[in-house]
């Protein structure tokens, strides 16, 4: 009886609980419109605005898993990711003072914002893309929302929330017998992946396309040829927009796999002709990449023609300064490995970090370690489920690709921010149980909606 009394006040208290909830939101925007300017408030119209936005995207992923926790968590998750750019804005602005990359995009968007609106679509940029494709990113945001710091800082934040979601999916699509809910819980709430892509700049926009890459890949793998081409193709070139060398690792992974794969069980095969086409775009799609990551080299003033080696000492030279420099292990021979591995994915150590930011990266890092060893057994099954399910190959590849790229870093902060780009495919080989009996393991897969 009482427990019938708790279901039936149920809605009330929800309802009570809105309309305070509400009520403060209320107060609280009259007041900073009184004392700040639309930069500032004007954000508080932007956030609430994309979560409802995002609010039947949670319930049709819900619905697909015969889930209701899940859209509950899809949505503390959102909030906590636009929370993130509260956080990253502070320390941009109120730590270090200057607002980092972001203060530039910000500025450059105001202007493009005030052309757009007023007819003229010059951009006045030299090219579109890099830096310059961030900063049309940013006018097209205030075109639409208006010059709000605040706003723009939510909704690319919002943007690498949905790269996110779709590496979610794409785990749900390819890996079934996966730990979804673990991968969930990793991949949307380390603080890393709560912070750093969470401001105006190219991290939030690679989170973005990556998860839609990701999406299309799983898609792909899985037999729906034309549906994951039509989507991991856009996503591989709007992340080549920005930072082509990224982009290029995981076209290369996706067309490695998709041509030495071979289809698994409960996975229809694909016509010869429809495979060769599928495979012919992947080919072309990755050899642009290398094409334009290559330019991308030259205009960072680095030679691609002089080796790996050479190129990799370069970067060293380039990134080993700004108060967290370290000296890596570049990544030139196989009994480099292992310090490449652990270094690119596990540092810095707690006692190598010199500051509070530090220390919460090396915390997180250690976090990952720990899990990672606990786990061994399960990133060996990873590793054995390559022939069966190549979304894993791809993961698995990337990973070596990233760290074979990142080795050469020589800046704990430089890498600790561009490591967000890798951790979602990472993360998949520590989500993925031990085989039980000669079977599959037990636990829930997606419901066939979900793949």
């Amino acid at each position: 009886m009482d427990r019938e009394r708790a279901v039936a006040a149920r809605p009330q208290v929800v309802g009570a609980v809105g309309l305070a909830v509400a009520g403060a939101f209320v107060a609280a925007l009259l007041v900073l419109m009184q004392t700040t300017t639309y930069d500032t408030w004007g954000g508080l119209l932007v956030g609430p605005a994309l979560v409802a936005l995002s609010l039947p995207a949670f319930a049709r992923q819900a619905a697909r898993e015969g889930d209701r926790r899940l859209f509950w968590l899809l949505l503390l998750a959102l909030i906590l990711k636009l929370c993130g750019s509260l956080a990253r804005l502070y320390i941009a602005y109120g730590v270090y003072g200057t607002g980092a990359d972001a203060a530039g995009y910000h500025d450059s968007g105001v202007a493009l914002a005030e052309r757009f609106r007023a007819g003229n679509f010059d951009t006045g940029l030299e090219s579109l893309v890099g830096t310059n494709f961030v900063r049309l990113l940013a006018g097209i945001v205030y075109t639409v929302i208006g010059p709000s710091r605040l706003g723009g800082y939510f909704v690319f934040s919002w943007l690498a929330f949905w790269g996110l979601f779709s590496f979610y999916r794409a785990i749900t699509i390819a890996v079934p017998e996966g730990r979804a809910r673990t991968y969930a819980h990793l991949l949307f709430f380390l603080p890393s992946m709560l912070f750093w892509p969470s401001s105006i700049g190219k991290d939030a926009w690679m989170v973005f396309t990556l998860g839609i890459v990701a999406l299309g890949a799983a898609l792909l793998l899985s037999g729906r040829t034309w549906r994951g081409l039509a989507i991991a193709g856009p996503g591989l070139w709007l992340g080549a927009m920005v930072r082509p060398h990224i982009a290029g690792m995981l076209g290369v992974a996706l067309a490695v796999v998709y041509l030495l794969h071979r289809p698994w069980k409960g996975t229809r095969r694909l016509p010869i002709a429809r495979k060769a086409v599928a495979l012919a775009g992947l080919i072309v799609i990755a050899l642009l990449l290398v094409s334009r990551t290559e330019e991308f080299l030259r205009e960072s003033n680095i030679n691609p023609r002089a080796g790996v080696t050479v190129a990799l000492q370069e970067v060293r030279s380039r990134t080993s300064q700004g108060g967290s420099e370290f000296i890596p292990s570049i990544l030139d021979s196989p009994g480099r490995a292992p310090i490449a591995v652990v270094t690119v994915l596990f540092r810095p150590f707690p006692i190598e970090a010199h500051n509070p930011q530090a220390l919460a990266s090396a915390l997180e890092a250690t976090f990952l370690l720990l899990l990672s060893l606990i786990r061994c057994r399960w990133l060996l099954a990873a590793l054995r489920s390559i022939r069966r399910r190549a979304y894993v190959a791809v993961a698995l590849t990337y990973t070596g690709l990233f760290i074979l790229g990142f080795s050469s870093f020589g800046n704990f902060g430089i890498l600790a921010r561009e490591r967000v780009q890798l951790l979602p495919l990472f993360l998949v080989m520590v989500a993925i149980p031990l085989r039980q009996s000669g079977t599959e393991p037990t636990e829930r897969a997606a419901p066939s909606g979900a793949r």
